[in-house]
């Protein structure tokens, strides 16, 4: 866009990957229907159950790290389809993975042997144990609406891997889509103060066009965006 768009916006649509990749189209025995699991609250509430569920999901936990890192727009996205491979949903990304059988992945040996380019933002550790995990649970198209505890909201005990997971693929390495770059916390503080009101539109899905909302796998589950909101109004707080 040409009128004043901040750059934060402009990277949603910014080619990120130049990918080259054999055509995978593995053959899966997996239940396509989502399984739904609600986790309870970790504090607060007369119904509230102590503890999280183990069980990896697919919404929360797994399409953001395939849509940022390596379904962004010129790449495995649904118009871009490199390769014939597109990471942008349940159905495609199963094509590239056997459940429980992550080692027979492709989809998930190929993370670091090429996948994402190596000129572009690469998965940490802690993002390939969460896929391996999904894997061996299952690959379950699992679909969890309430997975976090919106009493913890400083940056290092929520914000930096909700920014990591979900926009990581984008902003995560300098200088970042758009040049910008949310891959620490004066970085992300510095741009979200500047931004405020667009960047809460974004996150919440509610901007004036689909291209500036964020992060392009899907709203996140409210208590993410509520522990984002509530580190911004507290202060950023470290």
């Amino acid at each position: 866009m040409r009128i004043n768009t901040p750059p934060f916006f402009l990277s949603l649509i910014v080619l990120l990957c130049a990918c080259k990749h054999d055509i995978i189209n593995n053959s899966t025995l997996t239940n396509a229907d989502p399984t739904i699991i609600v986790t309870p609250p970790i504090n607060g509430g007369s119904n509230s159950t102590p503890g999280v569920s183990d069980t990896v999901c697919f919404n929360t936990d797994v399409l953001p790290l395939y849509v940022s890192y390596c379904g962004s727009s010129g790449c495995h996205d649904v118009n871009s389809h490199r390769s014939g491979v597109i990471l942008t949903d349940y159905t495609h990304i199963m094509n590239g993975i056997r459940a429980k059988q992550s080692s027979n992945s492709n989809y998930y040996t190929i993370i670091g042997n090429g996948m994402p380019p190596r000129t572009s933002p690469q998965l940490t550790a802690a993002n390939i144990a969460t896929l391996k995990k999904w894997i061996d649970q299952g690959a379950l198209n699992t679909q969890c609406t309430n997975v976090c505890d919106t009493t913890v909201f400083t940056y290092a005990g929520a914000v930096q891997n909700i920014i990591a997971n979900n926009c990581g693929g984008c902003h995560g390495s300098k200088p970042g889509s758009a040049n910008v770059y949310l891959g620490d916390y004066a970085s992300a503080k510095s741009y979200i103060t500047a931004n405020t009101t667009l960047f809460n539109n974004a996150i919440n899905w509610t901007s004036t066009s689909a291209a500036m909302n964020m992060p392009q796998s899907g709203k996140m589950v409210a208590c993410k965006i509520t522990q984002i909101q509530k580190w911004i109004k507290a202060g950023y707080p470290q």
